[in-house]
C-alpha cells in the first residue's frame, strides 16, 4: 500500500483541521469528541509558534496524522525553544505500516534544521513502547499522582529543568481547553467533576497577577494532583495503581546532539499547567 507524507500547514480554511478531527473522532469514538475550534486554538494560536504536523495520505484520504507544538523551557538557567508532542493517531486499517515512525522521524529531523532543541511528550501506557523503541528518547520518569487539600504546593529546590510561561503563552494555555480555571493566591486550580478540583500549578503571584487568571471562589474540594519534582506542605496521598488512568510516562529527546544538561526525574519540575491532558 503507497502512502504520501505531506506536512499540512493548515493554510486551506478549516479543511485539514476537518481531516485531522475526522481521522480524530474516529479512532477515540466513544472516548472523547474532538472539533476544529479546539485543534484551531492548540495548533495555529499559540503565541510560541504553529503546529509542525507530518502527515501519511492514502489517495486523497488522511490515515495517519503526528504534530507537536512550539514549547519552552528554562533549562540551566537559559529560556530554549524546543516542542511538545501534542498528537499521535493512525486509522484503524492502516495500523502496523510504520506509519508512525515515519512521520515522527520526519518530524524530529525537520524541527532539528529549524532549532528546535527538544521534544518533550507525556506517553500513555500505548504510545510509550514506540517512542522508546524507534527513537532516543530518555524516560525521565513517571508523573505522580497524588489526591489531598490545600495549596501549599511548590518547587522542591533548584531545578534545572522547568517549563517556561510568559504572560501571552500563559494565557494562551488558559484558553486551550474547555476546563475552568481559578486562581489561588499562587495556585492555579481547575474543575475535575462535582467533588474534585485540579492542582493545575504553582506560580508567582506577581506573574499571575499578569496574566488572565482570576479568582472565581469556587470553595473548598478535594484536589488531584499529577507532576513531578514538587514538595507538598499540604496533606497530599498517593493515588493507589488500581484506581489510576493510565499511566504518565513523562519522556523527552535532545535534538542538540547532547549540547543540553541530561534530564532526570530528580532535576525537573513538571506541573499538571505544563501538559495537554485536563
Amino acid at each position: 500500500m503507497e502512502y504520501e507524507i505531506r506536512q499540512l500547514q493548515f493554510e486551506d480554511g478549516d479543511s485539514s483541521l476537518q481531516k485531522v478531527v475526522d481521522l480524530q473522532n474516529l479512532v477515540y469514538e466513544g472516548k472523547h469528541t474532538f472539533s476544529v475550534d479546539g485543534f484551531r486554538q492548540w495548533y495555529l494560536n499559540n503565541p510560541m509558534g504553529k503546529v509542525i504536523s507530518f502527515n501519511a495520505f492514502h489517495g486523497d484520504e488522511l490515515v495517519a496524522h503526528y504534530a507537536c507544538i512550539p514549547y519552552k523551557m528554562e533549562i540551566d538557567g537559559r529560556v530554549v525553544t524546543g516542542l511538545l508532542d501534542m498528537a499521535t493517531v493512525t486509522h484503524p486499517d492502516h495500523r502496523g505500516k510504520g506509519l508512525f515512525k515515519r512521520l515522527a522521524q520526519t518530524t524530529y529531523d525537520f524541527a532539528k534544521e529549524q532549532g528546535f532543541e527538544f521534544v518533550l511528550g507525556v506517553a500513555n501506557a500505548n504510545s510509550y513502547p514506540g517512542y522508546m523503541k524507534y527513537f532516543p528518547f530518555i524516560f525521565v520518569g513517571r508523573l505522580q499522582v497524588k489526591m489531598g487539600f490545600g495549596t501549599k504546593i511548590s518547587c522542591d529546590g533548584e531545578k534545572t529543568f522547568k517549563v517556561y510561561w510568559d504572560t501571552a503563552a500563559f494565557n494562551w494555555r488558559l484558553n486551550t481547553c474547555k476546563a475552568n480555571y481559578s486562581r489561588t493566591g499562587w495556585s492555579l486550580i481547575g474543575q475535575y467533576n462535582a467533588w474534585a478540583q485540579t492542582y493545575m500549578g504553582s506560580y508567582s503571584e506577581s506573574f499571575l497577577n499578569s496574566t488572565d487568571a482570576q479568582d472565581k471562589h469556587w470553595g473548598i474540594k478535594p484536589k488531584l494532583y499529577v507532576g513531578m519534582g514538587a514538595k507538598f506542605s499540604s496533606p497530599y496521598l498517593t493515588v493507589p495503581r488500581f484506581v489510576k488512568r493510565s499511566p504518565f510516562n513523562l519522556i523527552f529527546l535532545d535534538l542538540t546532539d547532547g549540547k543540553l544538561p541530561k534530564i532526570d526525574k530528580d532535576n525537573i519540575f513538571f506541573q499538571l499547567f505544563d501538559f495537554d491532558v485536563a
